[in-house]
């Protein structure tokens, strides 16, 4: 499933856009995080959004994008209803700046899409455009993460191959670890010079986690000839679905928690990794 030949026709074609495409010299832009995975209910959204929050809180100006294709809910984790959404700004209704909200101090979300029949179908062109955009809004961000859709198609691969790192959000079991992999051989495939790094999310079991990112870890190097940096894991926590019940960020709700202690580590060693990488002189073209 994961060889399907149209599949790496569109990685081929991702990366001819990604070879066009220069981080202009000598301008300052903000560091452009895609946050993917490849199966669904891995708790790709919750990580992203109290991630987003916790770098907030550690003085980053923080853009958070709801970019899942119109099945959006970041959103809803925070119990807000926007005017505005991703779908307006892709169909040039208003720009990028009049769509944000601003639910806290030093972060502004996009919020995406959800259940609309006018949805728009992103053309390459356009979703390039977009990026750009997002790279150069008037109010400076240190950071702008991506919250992509799960699974795998060529929008979610094309915002991670104009990313300065993708992280990939997985769990133990098998068939998650697997699909990882799958996302990770496309965005190899549409640029080998992405940064790669993951996460193990929900682990009961600490052993367990290690175990499973050996596995992903061999895999990658066994068959692509590369690697990913394996940021950790964060703990299994009822509290998760809770927060999202009552919708509110975990971090805010529950900050004693075992998964909002873990994401104040989560964090630390998030921005330690991205400090070295951009001390190793590595960027992407943009």
């Amino acid at each position: 499933m994961h060889n399907d030949p149209t599949i790496l026709d569109q990685a081929t074609s991702l990366r001819r856009l990604a070879t066009q495409r220069r981080r202009p010299a000598g301008v300052q832009t903000p560091q452009v995080v895609t946050v993917t995975s490849g199966k669904g209910g891995v708790g790709k959204s919750t990580l992203a959004l109290n991630l987003a929050i916790k770098l907030s809180e550690m003085g980053k100006k923080l853009l958070l994008v709801d970019a899942d294709a119109n099945l959006a809910n970041i959103d809803l984790m925070l119990g807000i209803s926007p005017k505005w959404r991703l779908g307006n700004v892709l169909r040039n209704e208003l720009g990028l700046e009049e769509a944000l909200i601003n639910p806290f101090p030093r972060l502004k979300v996009l919020a995406g899409s959800s259940g609309e029949a006018e949805y728009p179908q992103i053309e390459l062109e356009r979703q390039n455009r977009f990026l750009d955009e997002l790279a150069s809004t008037e109010e400076r961000f240190d950071i702008v993460m991506i919250d992509t859709a799960a699974g795998l198609n060529k929008d979610i691969v094309n915002f991670a191959i104009h990313s300065d790192e993708v992280l990939v959000v997985t769990n133990v079991e098998p068939t998650s670890v697997m699909d990882a992999y799958a996302v990770m051989k496309m965005v190899w495939a549409g640029n080998p010079e992405t940064p790669l790094s993951f996460v193990m999310n929900g682990v009961r079991l600490p052993q367990q986690a290690d175990e499973a990112a050996e596995k992903l870890q061999m895999a990658l190097k066994h068959f692509l000839r590369t690697s990913a940096h394996y940021l950790g894991s964060i703990p299994f926590d009822e509290t998760a679905s809770r927060a999202v019940l009552q919708q509110q960020p975990v971090l805010h709700l529950y900050p004693h928690s075992a998964l909002a202690l873990s994401m104040q580590t989560f964090a630390r060693t998030f921005l330690f990794h991205s400090a070295e990488h951009r001390r190793s002189g590595r960027t992407i073209s943009r």
